[in-house]
């Protein structure tokens, strides 16, 4: 984590009248996504697009989001997929992942589970959360290799334990239901309240039904 994703809006936004470039990054990212702040797309891509211009590789990951999706620019899908690319070949871990989406879903490049799972992997290097779960997802689902829901689990785990929610909650039913591992009440409960925690829906749903099953 940068310094730059634990500072608030404010500081970020005198950071950015500095000229620096992991501020403009941070804020033009949160901007697009709503992520703490109003939405603003247009100034979002503005920023993005100075970063990029100005060389910074996960300035182009964001600018390749704003095309993609349409915030602040017209879709642009291609055009999106090639900037995750130029960001991902430039090492930048959610670009990285991007394109193992692009490959997994195969709707802009054909698709092709090998490169996508080899792209994921190249992002969890770098420890990024959410490429563990799409690693575990793979094995799970026996995407370009063998079903191994132990396999899967562990990924799951790692993913869950760098906090991201949709990992945590997969992670509790699979102690719930003795997915890949042991059932365990108790890791269940704990696992889909990390969950809850970060107002994961499916995760509120399921803790209150197992809350039920375990009171009667």
């Amino acid at each position: 984590m940068s310094k730059y994703e634990v500072m608030n809006n404010r500081e970020l936004e005198r950071r950015v009248k500095r000229d620096e470039l992991g501020a403009i990054h941070e804020l033009s990212r949160r901007l697009v996504q709503g992520i703490g702040i109003a939405e603003d797309h247009a100034r979002g891509f503005a920023l993005a697009k100075y970063g990029t211009e100005k060389g910074f590789v996960k300035s182009k990951t964001v600018l390749g989001y704003c095309y993609f999706y349409g915030k602040g620019v017209p879709v642009d899908e291609k055009h999106g997929v090639c900037l995750f690319r130029e960001a991902a070949e430039g090492g930048h871990d959610a670009a990285q992942y991007n394109m193992g989406i692009a490959y997994e879903r195969g709707t802009v490049i054909p698709g092709d589970y090998e490169l996508a799972y080899e792209w994921y992997q190249k992002s969890a290097d770098q420890d990024f959360a959410k490429a563990f779960y799409k690693l575990g997802f793979f094995h799970e689902m026996g995407y370009g290799r063998p079903k191994d829901l132990i396999k899967a689990f562990r990924f799951y785990k790692e993913s869950a334990e760098k906090g991201y929610r949709k990992a945590q909650y997969v992670l509790g039913l699979g102690y719930a239901n003795g997915t890949g591992v042991l059932k365990n009440k108790d890791k269940a409960m704990f696992w889909l309240g990390k969950a809850a925690e970060q107002n994961f829906p499916p995760a509120i749903v399921k803790l209150r039904a197992l809350r039920r099953e375990f009171s009667e």
